[in-house]
């Protein structure tokens, strides 16, 4: 997904400055592995993120 739809699928407005908030903290999580970013301004799903993988 990229910034702008997750922005939208939380209800936030879609106006530059929310995208590139919901941008920033997309990229912390993907640094945490949290998140996987697939190429320049995509996202997704990380291994280490709950729910993710198969329940233990």
């Amino acid at each position: 997904m990229k910034a702008k739809e997750i922005a939208v699928e939380l209800d936030l407005q879609a106006t530059p400055a929310k995208v590139e908030g919901v941008r920033s903290k997309a990229r912390r999580l993907a640094e945490r592995g949290w998140l996987l970013q697939e190429t320049s301004g995509m996202f997704g799903v990380g291994r280490s993120a709950p729910g993710a993988g198969p329940s233990a």
